[in-house]
């Protein structure tokens, strides 16, 4: 692959380029089949499926560019991936899926370079067997098979020369546009915030100690309490603040599972749907990463990869978000409201028909679930709802809601997606009552007024 550029002009440039390059084939095509229309005729729905195909084209260009800039454009492409087609054409959200597990694989040169830097050794020096070919490739780093003395296989992941200079750079980048689109855009909300938690997000994922640890921190939860998720071990001997050796786990890709029996999705869907609301209501962390790249399958378990983005979470913020769930669930708007001002959603200057249209958009998507028993995802898609809340009001300079959001946003649209292609059946009802009832209790205490015993 060509060296990666980490300069803040020079991804700056080709960002732009690339865009610029499919913006142009966009124009070229549409003008010369525009031409090619006044000649032939042809069926009524031929403009629309034009119009996918250049998207399609322009797409695969920035996707290709992506790759090869890794980093914060290819981790942007990434989160788009996991939408599936709640937000984009299927069409085009199943190209950027080539970012989740693979992308252009950095030289040898390079691994040897990063493990002379951290190990003072070449790769084979360090390892019994070291394969230079890339498991898989991705916007941070790549992962090598390889073998201990001992004869134990492992995974190595090794991190891009310099990824952290280039990280910092894009988001000097995103700064730039930021201001060039409020001044496009005056209505567009502030995303500052947002862009500091996803900044400090891709920059934990940069520190594979930060990764070591947290590695670390959820195997014991799991093993002690929810041993159905599997997470490999860590050999701290073989770990750097660039390099992370762990233990080689076997299993299936998502997109494999979705030919595994209704009643195996059934339980790998239970067993995720599970595992998120007691990592959150009771471990109050949660692996904040759901690209499909990073879980592998059984048929009787989950193995979990990739803790370089994980996120703890306050008992302030779980009993403001439980505040706004029980709200839902119990039709009381006057506590969304207040749940609403304390995430910082809303404020108390804006209008209550904003906040209620609001309300009745959350309770049109969460309301499905809230039946006993097992079954499946509804149609709805709650992107679309959402866009159509956004477009019949301003947002322009309100002030960000809670970082928190973006992380649990992103790993509540990913378990999401999963069960949705998995058409799993399962029972909403038992893991929230399971895991979520101390928080209950806090919020009842805090509220009493709103939850009088009938």
């Amino acid at each position: 692959m060509s060296e990666f550029k980490t300069s803040k002009l020079s991804r700056l440039t080709k960002i732009t380029a690339s865009i610029a390059k499919a913006s142009s084939q966009i124009a070229l095509n549409y003008a010369v089949d525009k031409t090619n229309e006044l000649k032939n005729s042809f069926q009524e729905n031929r403009e629309q499926v034009q119009d996918l195909t250049y998207k399609i084209k322009a797409t695969k260009e920035i996707i290709q560019t992506m790759g090869q800039m890794k980093g914060a454009l290819m981790k942007l492409g990434q989160m788009i991936s996991i939408t599936e087609d709640m937000f984009l054409p299927k069409e085009i959200t199943d190209l950027f899926k080539e970012l989740q597990r693979n992308a252009p694989p950095m030289s040898e040169a390079n691994i040897r370079k990063v493990f002379y830097q951290n190990f003072g050794k070449n790769p084979e020096d360090v390892f019994k067997e070291f394969n230079y070919h890339a498991l898989a490739s991705a916007s941070i780093g790549q992962v090598h098979l390889a073998t201990l003395s001992t004869g134990e296989k492992v995974a190595v992941k090794i991190q891009y020369p310099e990824i952290v200079k280039a990280i910092k750079n894009d988001f000097q980048n995103i700064h730039h546009l930021n201001r060039l689109i409020e001044v496009l855009y005056p209505k567009k909300p502030n995303l500052d915030e947002i862009l500091v938690e996803l900044k400090t997000s891709l920059l934990n994922e940069c520190d594979y100690e930060y990764e070591y640890k947290e590695l670390l921190k959820f195997r014991e939860l799991y093993q002690e309490n929810f041993p159905q998720v599997k997470i490999p071990a860590v050999y701290k001997e073989y770990c750097t603040k660039e390099i992370l050796t762990m233990e080689y786990m076997e299993g299936v890709h998502f997109d494999e599972t979705l030919t595994y029996p209704q009643a195996v999705k059934n339980h790998l869907g239970q067993m995720l749907y599970d595992n998120f609301q007691y990592s959150l209501w009771q471990a109050k962390r949660l692996h904040t990463d759901p690209q499909n790249g990073n879980f592998l399958f059984n048929h009787e378990n989950i193995i979990l990869l990739d803790f370089g983005s994980t996120r703890e979470f306050s008992d302030d913020f779980l009993v403001d978000y439980c505040t706004l769930l029980l709200a839902v669930e119990n039709s009381d708007f006057e506590l969304y409201k207040i749940a609403c001002y304390r995430l910082r959603l809303f404020s108390n200057i804006d209008q209550e028909s904003m906040i209620k249209t609001h309300y009745e958009m959350v309770l049109k998507i969460y309301e499905p679930y809230l039946a006993p028993g097992k079954y499946a995802v509804t149609d709805l898609n709650p992107i679309k709802h959402l866009k159509e809340f956004m477009d019949q009001f301003e947002f322009g300079g309100r002030e960000s809601p809670r970082r928190e959001f973006l992380l649990l946003d992103r790993t509540n649209l990913g378990l999401f997606t999963k069960l949705k292609f998995w058409g799993a059946e399962v029972d909403w009802l038992a893991g929230k009552n399971m895991y979520r009832n101390e928080m209950n209790a806090k919020v009842k205490a805090l509220y009493p007024s709103h939850f009088s015993e009938n």
